[in-house]
């Protein structure tokens, strides 16, 4: 391979120098390289890389195959004598087993041999051998191919005696065969490959020189003589004529360097015209300087009063000045006003957002008031009922006592009393007993509506007891509400603001939907999807446009403010939907057809 190299590296310094020699044109540019040059480089490159990694490893297969065949002549040689050097082991014939030992290293693929005992002692050791012990080999192992190290590898093999049926161990053999050897055998392999990769890189070098030249050099030099005869004032014969070239490449420069002369004999056709017209134009501009003088003496006569009225113009442009800067004192006033102005619009805006908070918690505080004053109508009228049984039960009582003191009480008005008095009692009972559970209903809605707790409710329950409180604003009328509810869905949530937005749907309906409307329905429906409730209200009321529907959840928007609308109920509504439980409210109605809203609030349920 050594050799291989400086010949290949003299067959490319040959064809860069014929590339140089074939192409004079390089030689005046310095600093520049042939492209013929750079492009043989680098294909050549490339080719030798790939050449000299293709042999390296046909020889490195070479040697592999070679060195396997050597293993494999140590174990036919280890066959053919193991049967007389057992014999000899087992008899203690230490001379016949040195005359064996000699004899196999003579042959020309054996480079040493070590015999030891069945205890591991040498026998015999002859030629270049390694440390046997170093290998660590059991008594049970039968053979082994030891691998190469410093330049040795070999073949280990026990050494068995067959004796009246009984296999014994008399020791082992192991040969040695060296890299030198696989060297030698595949020497003249060597030169056949490295002969080969030099005969295909000078054939390549030659043809690739060859094609270069014919293809390229040839036609570059013929083109670059052609194109130094150029001659300005003959542009017809500085025409290029590439004979016998059929590439395309050379052809395009072919025929747009003779477009170029083309184009170079139409821009002198234009210059001889444009000449001629400028000649024309030197005319014509003498005689406009004669007519301009005359024209400049004309009006120097009258530069002066030019001159005067310049002067005049001056000082009114002075005065604009003044003007000017008054109007921009004045600006810069009206500016300072303006930032002030801004500055207590904002101090406006904080307040009225200060303002408008206030009256959302307002606005929430007044549904509670409203609730209040429906549920005291609702509780007085049992404990009217309660109060006047009691009056009717103590009436009855005194007439008794008044009896029994007078020695005049009779067993029929013993009886009566007795009646009476369960019966009073039973009313009153029944009626209290009414109150209580309104009130119970109410205390526990008017609480969470003041409050941001998180409880476990029963929606089913928590939902009739809101609504509940609630009827005592439509018992006069023909509307009514409906509610959809499985019984057994718990949840936890924050109970106030679902009542809130329950509330506000409600008293909405009851104040803008049924103006026209003497039997309103509202029907409320509750489902459970995942961990996501829904709310499906709607009502039959009179509707809304689309217009109002883009204003619907503004704050202050309001179709009935007359009838006490405040513009703050679907604005709530929207709050606590989105805000408290990070849910999604939408609305959809049309003029005469009612309004739904469908709700989705992602809630903690509790299943049981």
């Amino acid at each position: 391979m050594t050799a291989a190299l400086p010949c290949l590296a003299v067959a490319l310094r040959r064809s860069w120098d014929k590339l140089n020699l074939t192409n004079p044109a390089s030689d005046s540019m310095s600093g520049t390289t042939s492209i013929s040059k750079s492009l043989l480089t680098n294909v050549l490159s490339v080719y030798f890389l790939l050449t000299l990694i293709v042999t390296c490893v046909q020889v490195m297969g070479e040697y592999f195959d070679t060195k396997s065949q050597l293993v494999q002549e140590l174990q036919n040689q280890q066959s053919t004598f193991s049967n007389s050097l057992a014999r000899s082991l087992w008899e203690y014939n230490n001379r016949q087993i040195e005359a064996i030992a000699e004899g196999l290293i003579n042959i020309p693929a054996i480079a040493g041999i070590v015999i030891r005992d069945e205890s591991g002692d040498t026998i015999v050791k002859l030629g270049l051998t390694d440390n046997i012990n170093a290998l660590n080999l059991t008594n049970d192992v039968e053979d082994f191919v030891i691998e190469e190290r410093n330049g040795l590898f070999g073949y280990y093999s026990s050494i068995i005696f067959e004796f009246a049926g009984d296999s014994n161990r008399v020791g082992d053999v192991t040969l040695f065969s060296t890299r030198d050897i696989a060297l030698e055998r595949i020497k003249f392999s060597l030169y056949f490959i490295f002969g080969n990769a030099i005969i295909k890189s000078t054939f390549l070098i030659v043809l690739f020189t060859l094609a270069f030249n014919r293809m390229l050099n040839r036609p570059m030099d013929m083109l670059t003589q052609q194109i130094r005869n150029f001659r300005l004032d003959d542009l017809e014969n500085s025409r290029i004529n590439l004979k016998h070239n059929r590439h395309a490449e050379f052809k395009m420069v072919e025929q747009a360097y003779n477009q170029l002369l083309d184009n170079l004999e139409d821009y002198q056709e234009d210059l001889k015209r444009t000449q001629q017209q400028l000649l024309l134009a030197n005319r014509q501009l003498d005689e406009q300087n004669a007519v301009l003088e005359q024209e400049v003496a004309r009006k120097t006569s009258s530069l002066s009063q030019v001159l005067t009225d310049l002067e005049r113009r001056k000082d009114e442009l002075e005065r604009r000045q003044e003007k000017l800067e008054r109007e921009i004192r004045q600006r810069k006033i009206i500016e300072d006003d303006l930032r002030e102005t801004n500055t207590q619009l904002q101090s406006s805006v904080t307040a009225f957002e200060r303002v408008q908070d206030q009256l959302i918690e307002a606005e929430k505080l007044a549904s509670l008031g409203r609730l209040v004053a429906g549920i005291t109508h609702d509780v007085n009228t049992p404990l009217g009922i309660g109060i006047t049984a009691t009056s009717l039960l103590r009436d009855k009582l005194e007439a008794i006592q008044q009896a029994l003191e007078n020695k005049e009480l009779t067993e029929a008005q013993l009886r009566e009393l007795l009646s009476a008095s369960m019966e009073g009692v039973n009313l009153a009972e029944s009626n209290l007993g009414r109150a209580s559970e309104l009130l119970d209903g109410f205390k526990q809605v008017a609480v969470d509506q003041t409050s941001a707790a998180i409880r476990e409710i029963n929606l089913n329950h928590y939902f009739q007891s809101v609504l509940q409180a609630l009827r005592p604003r439509f018992k006069n009328t023909d509307h009514e509400i409906q509610l959809d509810c499985p019984k057994d869905l718990n949840a936890r949530c924050n109970a106030g603001a679902l009542a809130q937005i329950i509330t506000n749907l409600v008293l909405n309906s009851l104040i803008h939907a049924f103006t026209d409307v003497q039997q309103g329905k509202m029907h409320i429906e509750v489902r459970r999807q995942g961990d996501v409730l829904h709310i499906d209200y709607k009502d039959n009321g009179r509707g809304l446009t689309e217009a109002q529907q883009q204003h619907l959840f503004d704050p202050f928007f309001t179709t009935r403010r007359e009838r006490g609308g405040s513009g703050l109920g679907t604005h709530i509504v929207r709050d606590l939907v989105e805000q408290t439980f990070s849910g999604t409210i939408a609305v959809q109605s049309a003029p005469g057809e009612g309004l739904s809203y469908h709700i989705e609030l992602p809630i903690q349920f509790i299943d049981s």
